[in-house]
């Protein structure tokens, strides 16, 4: 008797809508308290120059969360491992509430590190997607969840209009009322969670695995070891492309908002800078995750790194505010091309099983590179100037394509390089 592995097409879009809805929170949650971080340590500290320790835990716990969370939802599925990353940030919010109402910096830290390891698993919520889509489908999967950032943007400056209002009622400081509202938005998002994301994208990744072309291979594929399967040279090209694009992001935006302030203008422009960066990174994810289908994974990946070439030569030659703001545009769409084409390679390697371990360890890599990026580009701004931290973006750049051209010669050698 055949058993049917067909999968009812409303339950795979509640289960991607339910990601994005759940995702899109969580980012919002993730704006508004990044809006009042540096502020809040600063105050705490009496020091400008804690102003970035709050962005550095919440990077230590992304890098600390990312593989228990993998292995957790590995065994008890992506459900619950989901429901317990929102558990972290509803903990991390009421801790950073708390700390700012108390005056306690420790627990202000705490929270900021505990919302980095929610963080950790969200984010790998756009592998969910793929998990429970046809291969033709994934990319497209992970350009809708990756798309969510973008909601949580936009919402978010709604959100801080809620809060000026709400903590004005309250009697509270404004400071304090972001953390709170984050409670309310990751506890409807654990609601729709576990209502919603049934039933577990798990199994149900299992019967879309079972039904592929090459069904018979990967039924009879025991699960591999991490290090069986970071030495694919697939996986590895994969996941240099979204660490090295991560770095080549991260090193300019860093310190944008300070070159935009010491160029004399205003925080409305650095708003701007900031509005339109994030615009490239997640507002055209949709259509990018539509070209991997398309033209395949390769393609998409080339096409991220000319645009990143173009926005680090932009940045470079910047003298105007306008070119500015291009730069920093193109950098966030260059980036949007190399990560959701990178993740859907990624993804392609994977049985079900394998899943979540080894996209916790490639989450760890890229926040791990994000980490580094973030500590460089101070460095390299105050030696060399905005000009010197494109510079080091387009060498990272470069990086990304001397490194897919490598693997690629390898993969071909061995003659299993798949172009899509």
């Amino acid at each position: 008797m055949t058993r049917n592995t067909d999968i009812n097409p409303v339950t795979t879009r509640r289960i991607i809508s339910t990601l994005f809805a759940t995702k899109s929170l969580h980012s919002t949650g993730q704006m508004v308290i990044f809006t009042v971080a540096s502020i809040i340590a600063v105050r705490l500290t009496g020091s400008e120059a804690s102003a970035g320790v709050p962005a550095t835990l919440s990077t230590l716990g992304r890098v600390v969360g990312a593989y228990p969370f993998g292995w957790l939802m590995d065994r008890v599925g992506r459900r619950l491992g989901i429901s317990i990353a929102f558990m972290a940030a509803i903990v991390g919010a009421g801790a950073g509430a708390l700390s700012v109402l108390q005056g306690i910096y420790w627990m202000f830290i705490a929270g900021s590190f505990l919302i980095g390891m929610s963080r950790s698993a969200i984010e790998q919520t756009r592998y969910v997607a793929a998990e429970v889509s046809p291969r033709g489908k994934r990319a497209k999967a992970i350009g809708l969840i990756v798309f969510s950032s973008a909601v949580g943007s936009l919402a978010s400056r709604m959100v801080m209009g809620i809060n000026d209002q709400l903590t004005e009622i309250i009697g509270i400081t404004y400071l304090a009322g972001p953390w709170l509202l984050t409670i309310v938005l990751m506890g409807i998002a654990i609601l729709l969670n576990q209502v919603f994301l049934r039933p577990d994208p798990m199994r149900l990744g299992q019967q879309v695995a079972s039904r592929e072309e090459d069904s018979e291979t990967r039924s009879t594929r025991t699960m591999r070891p991490m290090g069986e399967i970071f030495r694919l040279p697939n996986v590895i090209m994969a996941v240099a492309v979204m660490a090295l694009a991560q770095i080549g992001m991260v090193v300019v935006m860093v310190v944008t908002p300070l070159h935009i302030d010491y160029e004399g203008y205003g925080t409305l422009s650095i708003s701007t800078a900031l509005m339109l960066h994030t615009l490239g990174m997640f507002a055209f994810a949709s259509i990018t995750g539509w070209l991997v289908g398309r033209l395949g994974r390769m393609p998409v990946v080339w096409m991220g790194v000319i645009l990143m070439f173009g926005a680090g030569f932009a940045g470079y030659a910047a003298v105007t505010l306008v070119s500015l703001y291009f730069a920093v545009f193109l950098l966030g769409l260059g980036w949007n091309l190399c990560y959701i084409a990178g993740s859907t390679l990624f993804s392609d390697e994977l049985i079900s099983q394998e899943r979540g371990r080894a996209q916790g360890i490639s989450e760890v890599v890229v926040a791990m590179s994000a980490a580094v990026g973030s500590l460089a580009s101070g460095s390299i701004y105050g030696a060399y100037g905005y000009s010197g931290v494109n510079i080091a973006a387009l060498a990272v750049v470069g990086f990304i394509a001397i490194s897919v051209l490598i693997t690629r010669g390898t993969v071909n050698v061995a003659g299993t390089f798949n172009p899509e």
